[in-house]
């Protein structure tokens, strides 16, 4: 019935009782949920007019890594990934680093973005100028190989 409000009027656990009850319904044709809702039926009862709960404000989680990665991102920084790097550091991660490790000894306020940036992409070119200890050795030579051309040649 397109014009039926009867699921307003108690709940499904109610109508399929009253089902069972009346015969309506065998015992056997009852649905997989009702044994487990009748052992243990809810706190509440879930009906549909039942009061909505106030809702709670969200709480800000900020950390203070957080405002320093927005201020590099605000300015452009932070944003690469190296896939070959296997420690699992970003290049955010060690910005951040970099930007603790600075204002410890000093460094004013101004400038600690700029030098975070010059010393993490410094740090960057010299590991991309070391090559690894065994050329021999099969990760040796697939970061000896790994460039774009040589991906799709067969």
């Amino acid at each position: 019935m397109a014009t039926s409000r009867l699921e307003r009027i108690g709940t499904i656990f109610t109508r399929v009782e009253g089902l069972l009850t009346r015969g309506a319904m065998k015992p056997d044709d009852r649905p997989l949920w009702y044994d487990v809702y009748k052992t243990f039926p809810p706190d509440t009862e879930p009906k549909f007019a039942r009061t909505k709960p106030e809702p709670k404000p969200i709480r800000q989680i900020l950390y203070k890594e957080d405002v320093i990665r927005a201020k590099f991102h605000e300015k452009g920084h932070g944003l690469g990934t190296n896939m070959l790097n296997l420690s699992g550091e970003t290049q955010t991660k060690r910005l951040i680093q970099q930007y603790e490790k600075l204002k410890s000894e000093g460094v004013p306020e101004i400038e600690l973005i700029e030098k975070s940036v010059a010393a993490v992409s410094t740090e960057r070119q010299i590991a991309s100028k070391i090559t690894p200890k065994n050329r021999d050795s099969v990760s040796g030579q697939v970061l000896a190989d790994a460039q774009l051309i040589n991906i799709f040649k067969e």
